[in-house]
C-alpha cells in the first residue's frame, strides 16, 4: 500500500509541473487568435501592422496577376502595390481562383483582402464587406461570331431559352442566368464548372468546344482581342459595380481602403493601367508570348541552364532566375556603367577568376555566377548557420562584396541585433553603413558603402521569387 502511494506521489510531482508548463507555453507562446462570435478571425489594420504585412488574394489570369518576360504585372497587382505604398505596409499575394475557397481563406484569416473584380450582389454582401466600387461592368454572352446559316448565334436574350451555357461555379454569372430564366419564361441549361475559370471557358468557346459562356464585359472584350472569332456584343445584365472585399470585422482596414480608392480612381495612373490591361493591343503580345506565365512555365531563354546549375548550390531555380533578372533582365549582352558583363553581371576581374569574358557562352556565364555563389556560401556558412537565411546574405554579398557583409554583421552584434538574421538586423547596418556613426566604428574594416542599393536588391529578389513561386512550377 505504501509502495503504491509512493508511486502516485512521484507521478504527481512529475506530471503536475509538466501539465502546468504545457499550459503556460500554450497561452503565452502560442496565443489564440481572437475570433468573433461568427467564427471569423479578427485581424484589423492595427494587427496587420504588428504582423508586418497584409495578405491579398487574387486571380491568376491574363489581366489580374501574372509574369511576363520575368517581370510581375497585372491590373490587380499594380493596384495592390500602390495600396501597399499608401499603407507603408508590405503585401504578400496568394492565388485562389475558386470563389468559395477565397471566401473561406478570407474568413479564416489566411488573407485580408480579396483583390478581384468581384461583382457586388446582395447575397455576397451577407458574407463580406465590399470596398468602394472600382469598376462598373455588365455581363455579356460570349459566343462565336455569326456565320451564314449558323443555328448557334444568339442575337437576343429571349433566344437563351433551351440553350446550354457553361459558367464558373459560384459566380455572379450563374446567379444572373437563373434570374434570366425566370425573366424570359424559359429554362436555360446551366452547366457550372469548378475547375475552369472564366477565361478558360472563353477559350473553349473560341475553340468550338462549347457554344456559350458568360463574362464581365472587361474580361470578354480583352479576350476578344486574343480570339478574333468571338462575339461579346450581347449584354445579359444591367450595369453592375465591381469591388474588392474584406472581412466584415475590419472597419479600419476598410476605411483606409476606401479613402485610398476615392483618390486613386481619379488618378492618371489608374486610367493608364485600366487601358493597359483591358484595352491595349500590347496585352495581345503578352498573351501570346511563351514568356508569359499564363501560357506556360518558361521564364527566360536560359531556364534549362538555370535549372541545371541551381542544383550545384541547392537553390530553387526560381530564386536563381529572380537574381539573374535583377542583374541583367535576362539580357546576355548587357554591360553596366561599372563594367559588369553578361547575364550574371560579373565584374571583369571576377569573371576572369572564373575563366570567362564577354565572348564566353551564356551557359558559362551562368555557371561562373553560380560558382561565385557557391564560394560565398562557403565563406558565410560558419557565420550564418541557417541555409535558407544565408541566401539573403549571399545575394547581398554577390552585389556589394562579402567584406561589407562581415562589417554589417559585426555592427549588428555590437548593437544587440542578431548577426545571423538579415531582415531588421544585419540589413539595417548595411543600409546605414554610410552613416559616420557606424562607418567610423573600429569594427568596420572594409570602408564606407552606400548600402541602399544592396538593401533594396535583396528585398526585390526575394519578393520576385515569391511571385515566381506563385506563378511558375518548381
Amino acid at each position: 500500500m505504501n509502495y503504491t502511494k509512493r508511486i502516485f506521489h512521484i507521478l504527481y510531482i512529475i506530471i503536475l509541473p509538466t501539465i502546468l508548463l504545457f499550459v503556460l507555453i500554450h497561452f503565452f507562446l502560442f496565443p489564440k487568435i481572437e475570433e468573433t462570435t461568427d467564427n471569423k478571425v479578427r485581424l484589423d489594420l492595427k494587427e496587420l501592422r504588428s504582423r508586418g504585412y497584409f495578405v491579398a488574394l487574387t486571380d491568376k489570369n491574363s489581366y489580374s496577376y501574372y509574369a511576363y518576360n520575368g517581370g510581375i504585372i497585372g491590373f490587380q497587382y499594380d493596384m495592390l502595390k500602390k495600396f501597399s505604398d499608401y499603407l507603408k505596409l508590405p503585401v504578400k499575394i496568394i492565388i485562389e481562383n475558386d470563389y468559395e475557397r477565397a471566401i473561406s481563406l478570407l474568413q479564416h484569416g489566411k488573407c485580408d483582402i480579396i483583390a478581384k473584380n468581384l461583382t457586388i450582389t446582395n447575397e455576397r454582401k451577407k458574407r463580406m464587406k465590399f470596398t468602394e466600387p472600382i469598376l462598373q461592368t455588365t455581363q455579356v454572352l460570349v459566343q462565336r461570331k455569326r456565320n451564314v446559316g449558323s443555328p448557334n448565334y444568339i442575337s437576343s436574350i429571349l433566344d437563351l431559352g433551351g440553350k446550354t451555357i457553361h459558367v464558373k461555379t459560384n459566380s455572379s454569372f450563374h446567379e444572373r442566368l437563373l434570374s434570366l430564366s425566370d425573366e424570359i419564361g424559359d429554362s436555360i441549361n446551366i452547366i457550372t464548372n469548378s475547375t475552369n475559370g472564366t477565361e478558360t471557358l472563353i477559350k473553349k468557346v473560341a475553340l468550338g468546344l462549347i457554344n456559350y459562356t458568360v463574362s464581365d464585359i472587361q474580361t470578354a472584350e480583352l479576350n476578344a482581342l486574343y480570339y478574333p472569332n468571338l462575339d461579346v456584343s450581347l449584354r445579359v445584365s444591367l450595369e453592375q459595380n465591381m469591388a474588392w472585399a474584406v472581412r466584415d470585422n475590419t472597419p479600419v482596414l476598410l476605411s483606409n481602403l476606401n479613402k485610398w480608392l476615392k483618390e486613386f480612381k481619379g488618378s492618371s495612373y489608374f486610367k493608364s493601367i485600366f487601358y493597359k490591361y483591358f484595352k491595349s493591343s500590347v496585352q495581345v503580345l503578352a498573351f501570346n508570348s511563351e514568356y508569359a506565365s499564363i501560357r506556360g512555365n518558361k521564364i527566360s531563354d536560359f531556364d534549362n541552364y538555370i535549372k541545371e546549375y541551381s542544383r550545384i548550390i541547392d537553390w530553387d531555380w526560381r530564386l536563381l532566375a529572380s537574381l539573374i533578372y535583377q542583374e541583367s533582365r535576362f539580357n546576355p549582352d548587357l554591360t553596366s556603367r561599372m563594367g559588369a558583363i553578361g547575364l550574371m553581371q560579373l565584374m571583369p576581374a571576377t569573371a576572369e577568376r572564373f575563366g570567362i569574358d564577354s565572348t564566353s557562352s551564356y551557359e558559362d556565364h551562368i555557371k561562373a555566377g553560380v560558382l561565385l555563389i557557391k564560394k560565398l556560401d562557403l565563406q558565410l556558412s560558419k557565420k550564418v548557420e541557417n541555409a535558407e537565411e544565408r541566401k539573403k546574405f549571399i545575394i547581398a554579398a554577390y552585389n556589394v562584396g562579402i567584406g561589407h557583409i562581415f562589417d554589417a554583421q559585426a555592427l549588428a552584434l555590437k548593437h544587440g541585433r542578431n548577426p545571423q538574421i538579415w531582415d531588421k538586423n544585419v540589413d539595417y547596418y548595411l543600409l546605414n553603413k554610410s552613416n559616420p556613426k557606424y562607418a567610423n566604428d573600429t569594427l568596420v574594416r572594409h570602408g564606407n558603402i552606400r548600402g541602399r542599393e544592396t538593401y533594396a536588391m535583396v528585398r526585390e529578389v526575394f519578393e520576385r521569387y515569391e511571385h515566381y513561386k506563385n506563378l511558375y512550377k518548381k
